[in-house]
C-alpha cells in the first residue's frame, strides 16, 4: 500500500515539473516581465528658461510666368514635446497639465497653424512674372525641469519647441524695396529674388 502511494506522488511530482517545461521556450530563456507603468506624484515643474532661434523660411513660392509659378521652399514644421529621459507614466495628461500651469504658451503639438493662411495668400496674389510670395517665423524652444514626490531623486527635461512671430506677405522682384519694409521681406528678396 505504502508503495502505491509513493509511486503515485512520484508520478504526480513528475507530471507537475513537466508541465512546469514549456515546449515552446528554448531551454534556459525566461518569460520576460513587463514593466510596470508608474505615476507622476505631484509633479513639480520649474521652467527653465527659452531660447529663440533665427527666423526661418517655411515656405517661398515664385512666378515665372502668369500662372506658371513653382515652390521654390516648403519645410514640414509643427510644433513638438520632447523628454528627456522618456517617461513611462500613466498619468502623464496630469504631469502636462501641470507643465501648462508655469508655460507661456500651451503643450500641444500641432502643425504650424498659419499654412492654410499662405495658401489663401498664395490663391489670391498677384501671378504675375517675377512675383514672390514668402511665408516666414521663428523658433522659439521652452524648457522645464520635471520632478515627482514619488521619486525625487530623478529630474525630467522637458523640451517645448513652437513657432513665433509668422510674417507672411509678396513680393515683385522687378522693384527696389523700400528701406522700411521688413526684415522678412529684405532676406526674401535677397536669398530669392536674386535666384535666376
Amino acid at each position: 500500500m505504502k508503495q502505491g502511494r509513493i509511486a503515485a506522488l512520484a508520478a504526480c511530482l513528475s507530471l507537475g515539473l513537466v508541465s512546469c517545461t514549456s515546449p515552446g521556450l528554448p531551454q534556459g530563456e525566461e518569460i520576460p516581465t513587463p514593466t510596470p507603468t508608474t505615476s507622476c506624484d505631484r509633479p513639480y515643474v520649474v521652467s527653465a528658461g527659452q531660447s529663440e532661434g533665427k527666423p526661418q523660411f517655411i515656405r517661398v513660392d515664385r512666378f515665372y510666368d502668369q500662372d506658371l509659378g513653382k515652390t521654390v521652399l516648403n519645410q514640414e514644421v509643427a510644433s513638438s514635446v520632447a523628454w528627456t529621459p522618456l517617461p513611462a507614466w500613466d498619468n502623464l495628461d496630469a504631469v502636462v497639465t501641470a507643465v501648462n500651469a508655469v508655460s507661456p504658451d500651451r503643450l500641444e503639438e500641432l502643425p504650424f497653424p498659419r499654412a492654410g493662411e499662405f495658401d489663401s495668400l498664395l490663391a489670391n496674389s498677384d501671378r504675375s512674372a517675377g512675383n514672390l510670395v514668402y511665408l516666414a517665423a521663428t523658433p522659439l524652444t521652452h524648457e522645464f525641469s520635471v520632478q515627482c514626490q514619488n521619486e525625487p531623486e530623478n529630474r525630467y527635461k522637458l523640451e517645448f519647441s513652437t513657432w513665433i512671430d509668422p510674417d507672411s506677405g509678396v513680393l515683385d522682384c522687378a522693384l527696389t524695396l523700400d528701406a522700411k519694409a521688413p526684415d522678412a521681406a529684405r532676406k526674401a528678396y535677397g536669398a530669392y529674388c536674386q535666384e535666376a
